[in-house]
């Protein structure tokens, strides 16, 4: 009987180490590493507006442009550690793009600004780093094509052209100067490098 249950808890301890193993594995390889993409931002000076009257205009925008896969969801990220204070963001979610946006008062003028992040898997991350052939073996299993380049670009310019026609319209009766065409283009990180 004693024999029974010994052998009994060794395939228990088995079961439980396959199955940390298989929930360790699968966490390295589904989870992603975001990679800043491009940003953008511009203070309305002397401008006071409600930051949820925007996200809701910016949220309509958006989604009523017909992209399919698009999600727009509000967050709170952390201003800074953990430890401190929380900051109200709209994250919007396309393919593997992340686009997080913030629009707030902001002394006596209204702030908005936003992000683009990609995201590569942590395979792609640490196959990457392997000595001599990482670079070559991440630009053979995850190239960078034409198709990838040219969907971060329309996301951008989509995400962006909600966020300006949002920016005119509150803007337009308001007596406020209207944003500049070279104020109007975002930055962009040099994309996709290895």
């Amino acid at each position: 009987m004693n024999e029974f249950f010994f052998y009994f808890t060794q395939y228990l301890i088995y079961i439980l180490y396959g199955l940390i193993s298989f929930v360790i594995l699968k966490f390295i390889f589904t989870k992603t590493l975001k990679y800043y993409h491009s940003n953008w931002n511009t203070l309305i000076e002397d401008f006071n507006y409600s930051t949820e009257d925007f996200y809701q205009l910016f949220k309509k925008e958006l989604l009523s442009q017909g992209v399919s896969g698009i999600n727009a969801n509000d967050v709170s990220l952390y201003e800074g550690s953990m430890f401190s204070q929380r900051r109200r963001y709209i994250r919007v979610k396309w393919k593997e793009y992340q686009y997080d946006i913030c629009a707030a008062p902001f002394g006596k003028g209204f702030f908005v600004s936003w992000w683009l992040l990609y995201k590569n898997s942590v395979l792609q991350i640490i196959i990457s780093k392997i000595p001599f052939i990482g670079g070559w073996l991440t630009r053979k299993l995850f190239p960078v094509t034409y198709y990838k380049i040219d969907t971060a670009s329309m996301f951008m310019t989509y995400a962006q052209s909600s966020v300006l026609k949002v920016i005119d319209e509150i803007t337009k009766d308001k007596g406020i100067r209207a944003i500049s065409e070279n104020d109007r283009k975002p930055i962009l990180n040099d994309i996709f490098t290895r």
